[in-house]
């Protein structure tokens, strides 16, 4: 079901980015404004209440003030227009050289003697004066005569301390606006400016977001990242994202695979915590194909990964080989046996032709001593196996093997030292070591001598116990062993010195390394030098392939040693 676009993200991201930054810009504003206007009101209270102070003051204004508040009770008219024809030229003065707009001297009982209005002298004054009259100093916001005003009030007091008027001084606030107007330009003028940028850069924002996100909406990110999750960790296989050494992103089958589920992520990959085959895996040392990690077999496989034309880092996927190992292991002990029943059969058959052939040439005596002859050699053969191995798919394994080596004219030794006690190993991995050590120097023996070489072809097996109880596998054999150069890589997978023409070439001795690797064990491949049985070494000078492989702590040490064997087969 296609999900319904609407905005992207980045339109979304624009929109209230720049509705923010629009509101922002009004709210600091109108703060500006109120602050802008609180200190004009405060410069204008106390520029009037200065001069309304220093006018109170005057010698002047004392004595022409006193003497009309004196005059007053006789002759009203007389008093207010003699204080008026001289104050009001003195407050005319005064207005016309300061920032006040108008200066107001009073009698007591509110009667102007001057006002910027001269129809107003002998009028009263409208506003407070009750703190003025008891000594004190007033300002206040006021809507008088000539409107909203800042003005202050201010007694006139004589020198006996009798207040015998008063003085008002005030700015309008009309004339207070028009002083702070130019501030408040300046102030628009910059927050705009500044929106102006947010916007801007909330636009280059919003771009690049839109590339990012594909012009995808928020609940499609959401359904895109909800799909991811589920996908991510529903997928049998283990799928990590590693950007610059640190894994990012993980599912859940990933980190059981690598057992560090108890890791966050994102981790670094040198995280001390993970195991050295976990950090070769996650930095890109181990190769890529089957890696055993711990106790499984895993596939690693990488890829890099890009997104939108940009690399974000390599994709690591992890397949559980584990089981197909143990199937693997199982088929090989099939083909081995398969194998070994196919070079009886063989020799059996070649055995009956040739019974048959002296009984038809009338030579029944030699018949019956050949066939004892044969039935006492394959008997010793079997006693000598079994009686010397306690474990019985080693003593399979070697029996037939030495079938096989006798079909193709190659001598085998086989020499053990083993202690009771060695069932700790699984058959499997029996046969996948022993198994294809020894078909390896089948081969190499069996081709030197088709190549003429006039030494015997033969193959040496040697088990035994190390003084510490681990087990030690040697197999040695006659071929032409193997070159220096490529001693470092016979281990890796698809590398063999045989024709690739035949097939499933390359597998078998980096097989023998996984299992001797997962049992914390360790492979040497050397030159055979010298000549004798039991040690390897012989004078064919072939090469020697020796396994240790250290006794699990749960396993008790051997107690005592089962002897000596010697198997030999021989050419016909």
């Amino acid at each position: 079901m296609a999900l319904r676009r609407g905005a992207s993200i980045a339109r979304w991201f624009l929109a209230v980015h720049t509705a923010l930054l629009f509101v922002g810009a009004l709210v600091v504003f109108g703060l500006l404004v109120l602050d802008a206007r609180a200190q004009a009101h405060a410069h204008a209270a106390t520029e009037s209440t200065d001069l309304a102070a220093t006018v109170a003051a005057e010698s002047l204004v004392i004595d022409t003030v006193a003497r009309a508040h004196a005059d007053a009770a006789t002759d009203r008219a007389g008093s207010v227009a003699e204080a008026s024809r001289l104050l009001q030229p003195y407050a005319e003065r005064v207005t016309d050289t300061t920032e006040i707009d108008y200066l107001t001297v009073m009698d007591t009982d509110r009667t102007r003697y001057t006002h910027r209005n001269e129809w107003q002298i002998g009028r009263a004054f409208v506003g407070t004066i009750a703190p003025a009259l008891g000594g004190h100093v007033l300002t206040e916001v006021y809507d008088g005569t000539l409107g909203p005003s800042v003005r202050a009030v201010v007694p006139v007091v004589t020198d006996d301390g009798e207040v015998v008027g008063l003085v008002s001084a005030g700015v309008t606030l009309d004339r207070l606006w028009d002083s702070i107007v130019p501030r408040l330009v300046i102030l628009g003028v910059g927050t705009l400016l500044a929106f102006g940028a947010g916007a801007v850069a909330a636009a280059v924002l919003a771009r690049r977001l839109d590339r990012i996100t594909e012009s995808k909406g928020p609940d499609e990110l959401a359904h895109l990242f909800t799909a991811h999750e589920a996908v991510l960790h529903s997928v049998e296989e283990g799928m990590l994202l590693v950007e610059d050494g640190t894994v990012v992103l993980a599912n859940d089958e990933a980190l059981r695979l690598l057992d560090v589920p108890d890791l966050e992520v994102p981790f670094a990959v040198a995280d001390p915590r993970l195991s050295p085959a976990v950090r070769d895996v996650l930095g890109g040392e181990a190769p890529e194909g089957p890696v055993r990690v711990g106790d499984r077999v895993l596939l690693v496989s990488r890829d890099t990964a890009a997104a939108s034309g940009r690399n974000v880092g390599e994709v690591v996927s992890l397949r559980d080989r584990t089981e197909l190992q143990r199937v693997t292991g199982e088929l090989s002990s099939v083909r081995t046996i398969s194998e070994a029943l196919r070079a009886q059969t063989h020799d059996f058959s070649n055995r009956l032709h040739t019974i048959a052939t002296l009984i038809e040439l009338g030579r029944s005596d030699e018949a019956l001593r050949f066939v004892a002859s044969e039935r006492d050699l394959g008997q010793r053969l079997t006693d000598r196996v079994v009686q010397a191995i306690e474990e019985p798919v080693i003593a399979a394994l070697v029996l037939g093997k030495a079938a096989q080596a006798r079909e193709r004219a190659v001598e085998m030794h086989f020499e053990t030292h083993l202690a009771p006690g060695t069932h700790w190993l699984e058959p499997v991995d029996v046969v996948t070591i022993l198994g294809n050590l020894i078909d390896n120097a089948i081969d190499a023996a069996a081709s030197r001598a088709l190549d003429g070489a006039p030494e015997e072809a033969w193959v040496e097996v040697y088990l035994a116990n190390g003084d510490d109880g681990s087990l030690v596998f040697q197999v040695s054999d006659s071929g032409p062993g193997i070159a220096d150069a490529d001693l470092g890589r016979i281990f890796e997978h698809g590398w063999s010195t045989k024709d690739a023409a035949a097939g499933g070439r390359g597998y078998g001795l980096a097989l023998v390394r996984q299992v001797v690797e997962s049992l914390d064990g360790d492979v040497e491949v050397s030159q055979a030098a010298g000549a004798g049985t039991g040690t390897g070494a012989s004078a064919g000078g072939g090469a020697v392939f020796t396994v240790t492989l250290p006794r699990p702590p749960a396993v008790g040490q051997p107690d005592q040693v089962s002897g000596t064997a010697e198997a030999g087969v021989s050419r016909p």
